[in-house]
């Protein structure tokens, strides 16, 4: 049976979780769902699916609760054979894509058929994870060093992206990027047009320090950690339930 963890809903999202309920209802898959509170965080009724011994654990809403479920799920030692079903409440977002749906009846119908995929998730330490991107954002060039396993380089930036994959998108509006020209050759570097310039590389593990100042580090516009931060990319993390492949007969 599946533990659903639902997102607190009001408006219209109240009626969108009723028609998810019928649903899976109809599908032949409702099970015990659960709704955060001020009494139950989203991280403790997570935990709570694990003691309880659900082997699926659905994630139904926002991308900001998957990735608190997720690093529950992968906190926790007793969780190694935890799959994550998600229900996203948008289908234009990265999940919905990593999960291969379209819409709301498709999503349910994929937890039935149930098709497994190991994914990478990534990791910041000391124990956070997520599986959409992480940002750190500065009003200003803010001067930082990067260091990977092959290399450290320093440099301006005003905002830097983490993927998963460790897939590193460095943004900066400084004049100084004339000095990082090495950085630029090594990472990919070039001008999106006259004043930002953005260079992309992916790695394994990455140490990323903000010189004379803190930085927030941010996940779906919540603070996960202040920089200066250590990410690694975490191969076969978690395994998620995704669409099945269709098969397209030739007439």
């Amino acid at each position: 049976m599946y533990y659903y963890i639902m997102e607190p809903a009001g408006g219209k999202a109240v009626a969108w979780q009723e028609r998810v309920k019928t649903i899976l209802g109809d599908l032949g898959i409702a099970g015990e769902t659960v709704t955060p509170s001020p009494a139950r965080t989203i991280e403790e009724l997570a935990s709570l699916g694990v003691v309880k011994g659900y082997s699926t654990i659905v994630a139904v809403g926002s991308e900001k609760l998957v990735n608190k479920i997720v690093t529950t799920i992968i906190n926790q030692k007793e969780s190694q054979e935890i799959v994550l079903g998600i229900i996203p409440d948008n289908y234009e977002s990265s999940l919905a894509k990593k999960i291969r749906v379209k819409d709301l009846k498709d999503a349910c119908e994929t937890l039935k058929y149930r098709k497994l995929e190991t994914i990478s998730a990534c990791f910041i330490e000391p124990n956070k994870y997520f599986l959409t991107e992480a940002s750190i954002d500065s009003n200003h060039p803010v001067d930082a060093y990067l260091t990977t396993p092959f290399i450290k380089a320093g440099l301006p930036f005003n905002k830097i992206t983490i993927r998963p994959g460790l897939k590193i998108n460095i943004f900066d509006t400084s004049s100084k990027r004339s000095g990082n020209k090495l950085f630029g050759w090594l990472f990919g570097g070039k001008a999106q047009n006259n004043d930002v310039y953005s260079s992309f590389f992916h790695t394994k593990r990455l140490k990323i320090e903000t010189l004379d100042q803190t930085l927030p580090v941010k996940v779906d516009d919540e603070v996960i950690s202040k920089t200066p931060i250590i990410c690694e990319n975490r191969p076969k993390a978690l395994k998620i339930i995704v669409a099945r492949d269709i098969i397209e007969l030739n007439k």
